[in-house]
């Protein structure tokens, strides 16, 4: 693409036009903001712009690199210093940021270059730069370039730099005892570091500082004053911005894969001509945990679309789905405002949860073509800043309710959408967008140093890190410090944002490499995973009409392997926070008894520091589905610990499995269940029902699998439990009592959870049912009996008029699953995931383990 690259001289900017050019984008200009030219005397530092030496900039880009420059002053200062930046609602408001400056320096290059498309910028480690470039590209309609963010270690990152032939002169030391102002400035790096240059980078001409002077300050801090310069001739002939070499990821951060050339990726249409479907008040179950943690399960439209609801009849399939989209997002926002700040409050004046409160969305589609359209109303409903991470798969056509084409379920934590977009300065009692409910809620949180109630990772930027959404979500949202939930990752090679080559293994290989960089950037790893859904192209499973097993075996082999390898990636490596891979004698210090000393004062013994700790076989489920966004056939979605919960909480597995056989003889009191026949391979049929002369109909050699393993962190705070229903002796045609089998799947799953975490039923957050779909059966016996079943198992006369009592529930049909690790060698026919949380107990246990001072209490 087109691009203009963000410059303040320094050398991150400008090796990053080196990557760009790498990866084939065509420089068109460079754009510098100047620092204020009123009061020259004032030195008031710059939260995001580098003001050192910004007086070469023009000669260093207009004569030694050859190209244009786009200049402006910049006037603002830093008014909003919340790491997140959000324009938002103040778009017609004047303001006096320094961003602002930005997004007019960039409205400036778009005038004179209208066919640029992409910003570059040399940000590496800082989200407070990063998201606000983010920030202004977006409002602009930009693709933000940045190849050298979470590009580490630093030391190899700068090892690069050297390499590649990166000249950097030091004007600006602010680190003392370690940089000393007459000493180390006016030196370049690599006299500093190497004593010589490598010289690959060919430019036009060289800059050459020809009179300068040292400013030193207080407290160590010193500035290179540049009276002149001058660019002189570097080689002749030489071609402006050649670059060679391998691109900085293949030495930085060491790839196994392919990487395809950048493909275009077809623009979204604004425009579709569709009427809106009324609303309704129907709305669907939402399950309220203490803390605020809530579920809406089964979001779908109100109605039914036909052709008749359409203004138009092209891409009728597409416009159907947008119509059904609209419902659900009007049905959520009712179901919203209805979600209260305690389960027992009746006063709803104020307490209501708003859609920047929504953490996570599982959005289904019959259909993967519709996704491009439904975007665009999902990033109005949702923002684009700060959005919940998101999965969507397709499940196919004519197998959802009532034959509709979408449907979604919602994670939420209340009061977590202003606690975020609050800056920290700002004093909660003047805010005027605050109900005094909100605003309780809000300051006994922001009050709370130790943990966030939630905080969200969302990179735009595209880089070697990891990949950008594709579309309005976030790559993880994390709750309370304690538990990360992760956006679904496809095998996306990052630097080019497309598939990765050579099949599903490659893909799925690439998803848990992509996974793992999200998880460094949270301080984690794929050691944390607690449980997780692994989709698979149902093209890859299925051969001839048939189902291949050793599919889930070579798919469980390549998952375990992920995750003991960690994708690929050494943990805490681009932070520098990984202990065993810290190469720096004595841990930073000048000796060995300085070290021992400065870590003895931290209770830390350095002769017996545990490494690492041992991995757990996290519960995954793997599922067949028919498709997966931008063409994938493999897909990662995760729930994982923060390494802060586990290093100080236990994570542990626990297995159970027991055989029922499927006969209508039933020692269980069954009158409250519908005796439905289902067929396997055909599905529900909906009509006959069994009695006790159909007995001689049930295979008895075909005995019923009912199996849970259940990944639990710490006693009473977290759970993920899979539960599954598999056939020992697969027939032709099994018919058996759905009811009586899924209401045994829920008892075992809610036994396992009790028995292994110490959380109990009501604490469980949402159930979800994944069936083995077929066309024209929209699996709404299924959802009648799970119902009929959850009520059994949750109407106790204890909790009976408890508001909210019944987790939330969602069924979704699949073409075939596995689990892992499994007891049972039969074909599974139904899998359940439970998700139990108390993340106020969690919250307590890590105050308890790490920050219980004489402050503190």
């Amino acid at each position: 693409m087109k691009f203009v690259a963000l410059v303040s001289g320094g050398k991150d900017s400008f090796y990053s036009i080196m990557e760009c050019k790498r990866f084939g984008h065509e420089l068109l200009a460079c754009a510098h903001l100047s620092p204020r030219t009123q009061n020259p005397d004032e030195d008031e530092e710059s939260y995001m712009y580098q003001t050192a030496a910004s007086e070469c900039i023009p000669l260093l880009v207009e004569e030694c690199l050859g190209v244009p420059l786009v200049i402006r002053e910049c006037v603002g200062r830093s008014k909003n210093t919340s790491l997140v930046y959000d324009h938002g609602e103040k778009a017609e408001e004047k303001v006096e940021d320094e961003v602002e400056d930005l997004y007019e320096l960039l409205k400036d290059v778009k005038r004179k270059y209208p066919d640029v498309q992409g910003i570059s910028s040399g940000a590496i480690l800082s989200t407070y730069q990063r998201t606000r470039i983010e920030s202004v590209c977006g409002r602009l309609g930009l693709s933000p370039l940045g190849y050298l963010w979470r590009m580490g270690p630093q030391k190899d990152l700068l090892e690069c730099m050297l390499k590649d032939g990166i000249e950097a002169v030091l004007v600006k030391v602010a680190s003392p005892p370690g940089l000393i102002p007459r000493k180390h400035l006016n030196k370049t790096l690599g006299a500093l570091y190497y004593g010589g240059l490598f010289e690959k980078l060919k430019a036009r001409k060289k800059l050459v500082l020809t009179d300068v002077e040292i400013i030193e300050g207080d407290d160590g801090v010193g500035v290179l004053k540049i009276n002149s310069f001058k660019a002189v001739e570097k080689e002749e002939g030489a071609a402006i911005w050649e670059v060679s070499g391998k691109p900085l990821y293949e030495r930085v951060v060491p790839e196994d894969s392919h990487i395809p050339d950048v493909s275009n990726v077809e623009a979204i249409s604004t425009s579709a001509p569709l009427r809106q479907i009324p609303t309704t008040v129907n709305l669907p179950r939402i399950k309220v945990l203490p803390g605020g943690l809530a579920h809406i399960s089964e979001l779908f439209s109100q109605n039914i679309p036909t052709i008749d609801d359409l203004l138009s009849t092209d891409n009728a399939e597409a416009d159907l789905a947008v119509l059904e989209a609209q419902s659900i997002f009007s049905t959520l926002n009712e179901a919203l405002k209805r979600i209260q700040w305690t389960p027992e409050t009746q006063n709803r004046s104020g307490c209501a949860a708003s859609a920047k409160d929504v953490v996570f969305v599982h959005l289904y589609l019959s259909n993967i073509s519709h996704f491009a359209k439904i975007n665009q109303f999902y990033s109005a409903f949702f923002g684009t800043v700060l959005p919940p991470s998101r999965s969507c798969v397709a499940v196919g056509t004519n197998v959802l309710a009532g034959g509709r084409r979408v449907m979604m379920d919602c994670m939420i934590q209340r009061g977590s959408g202003s606690y975020m977009r609050i800056k920290p300065e700002a004093k909660l009692d003047e805010l005027e967008t605050l109900s005094a409910v909100n605003e309780q809620f809000i300051k006994e949180h922001r009050q709370n140093l130790h943990h966030k109630l939630r905080s969200t990772l969302h990179v735009q930027t595209i880089s070697h890190w990891a990949p950008i959404c594709v579309g309005p979500y976030s790559q993880a949202n994390t709750l309370r410090s304690g538990l990360h939930f992760m956006a679904g990752q496809i095998g996306l090679s990052p630097g080019t944002m497309t598939l990765v080559d050579g099949g599903w293994k490659k893909q799925l290989y690439q998803s848990w490499k992509n996974a793992a960089s999200v998880l460094d950037a949270l301080e984690g790893s794929l050691k944390d995973v607690i449980g997780g859904i692994v989709y698979v192209g149902s093209e890859v499973v299925k051969k001839n009409g048939m189902f291949q097993s050793e599919v889930w075996e070579d798919c469980e082999q390549i998952c375990r392997s992920c995750m003991e390898a960690n994708g690929g990636m050494s943990a805490g490596n681009v932070d520098e926070t990984n202990a065993s891979q810290n190469n720096e004698l004595y841990g930073g210090y000048e000796d060995l008894e300085t070290y021992r000393e400065i870590m003895a004062a931290k209770n830390i013994d350095i002769d017996n520091m545990e490494i690492e700790h041992s991995t757990a076989e996290s519960p995954l489920l793997m599922i067949a589905i028919p498709q997966m966004p931008v063409g994938a056939i493999s897909e990662v979605e995760l729930i994982c610990g923060s390494n802060r919960a586990l290093s100080c909480l236990d994570m542990k597995i626990f297995c159970t499995k027991k055989y029922r056989e499927p006969t209508v003889d039933d020692s269980r009191d069954t009158n409250s269940h519908t005796k439905g026949v289902i067929n396997w391979d055909t599905g529900y049929d909906g009509i006959g029902y069994l009695g006790s002369d159909s007995v001689d109909n049930i295979d008895e050699n075909s005995p019923i699998a009912i199996e849970s393993v259940v990944q639990c962190i710490g006693k009473g705070c977290a759970a993920a439990v899979f539960t599954t229903a598999s056939v020992m002796h697969p027939t032709q045609s099994l018919r058996m009592h759905v009811d009586s089998v899924i209401l045994e799947m829920i008892d075992s799953a809610v036994s396992s959870l009790e028995v292994s975490s110490g959380l109990g039923k009501f604490s469980t957050l949402h159930i979800r049912l994944f069936y083995i779909g077929t066309p024209g059966y929209d699996g709404s016996a299924l959802r009648t009996s799970l119902n009929m079943a959850v009520g059994c198992v949750w109407n106790s006369k204890l909790h009976f008029r408890q508001k909210h009592q019944f987790p939330a529930v969602s069924i979704v049909p699949v073409e075939a699953m596995a689990l892992s690790p499994s007891l049972s060698s039969g074909t599974t026919i139904l899998a359940l995931q439970l998700i139990a949380a108390d993340l106020i107990h969690m919250e307590t246990e890590m105050w308890i383990h790490h920050n219980r001072t004489t402050s503190d209490c």
